[in-house]
């Protein structure tokens, strides 16, 4: 009698065993599936988002941003910033600028430029900048992260396009680095690819 009870002790303690280690398999990708399910969600939305197109500077410039996208124009002294659009997205996510310059020297001379001031002052974490062409023209995307004031990081997402009579054109997207989706940059890259700059 001993022995039947014993052995049933143990297969209901096996049993358990294998009950709870599968509730903790489980449990560990619950987190995972429903990260998988709100980034699906996420790039659903990017597909059916609506774009506001936007014709400036004497329409020799055409970008889009979402329309439920918040946008207002500001003004510099100096002559080196030609163009200024700020936005925010309704969550407040997403901010950033697009802007067009007028520089005296190379854009790739100005980016080299950039990232050298920054050195040192700057919190840079996951730095990468490659090439790439919008509406046919040769520039430089940089994907990184900065510390802000806070020693919040901050993800950052930059395009630098060359135009036309030493013009650059420039989008920037910011976002808490703990609020990133990986989506964004389907968005992200839609709005750099539908620029169009003309002479």
């Amino acid at each position: 009698m001993a022995k039947n009870r014993f052995r049933h002790v143990c297969i209901f303690l096996i049993l358990l065993i294998i009950i709870l280690y599968s509730l903790l398999i489980y449990a560990g990708r619950l987190p995972a599936a429903y990260a998988a399910f709100k980034e699906n969600i996420g790039r659903s939305q990017v597909s059916r988002q609506l774009f506001e197109s936007y014709n400036v500077m004497d329409n020799t410039f055409h970008f889009e941003l979402p329309d439920s996208w918040s946008a207002y124009e500001e003004s510099f002294s100096g002559e080196e910033i030609l163009y200024h659009l700020n936005f925010i997205s309704r969550d407040k996510r997403i901010h950033g600028f697009v802007q067009v310059w007028k520089l005296s020297e190379t854009l790739k001379q100005f980016i080299e430029k950039s990232k050298e001031s920054a050195a040192g002052i700057i919190d840079f974490k996951n730095f990468n900048i490659k090439e790439i062409t919008a509406d046919g023209k040769k520039g430089y995307l940089m994907d990184y992260s900065r510390a802000n004031q806070k020693g919040e990081y901050i993800r950052a997402y930059e395009a630098f396009i060359e135009g036309f009579s030493n013009k650059m054109y420039r989008i920037s997207f910011f976002v808490p680095e703990k609020e990133w989706r990986d989506y964004y940059k389907i968005l992200f890259d839609r709005i750099i690819h539908l620029i169009k700059i003309r002479k």
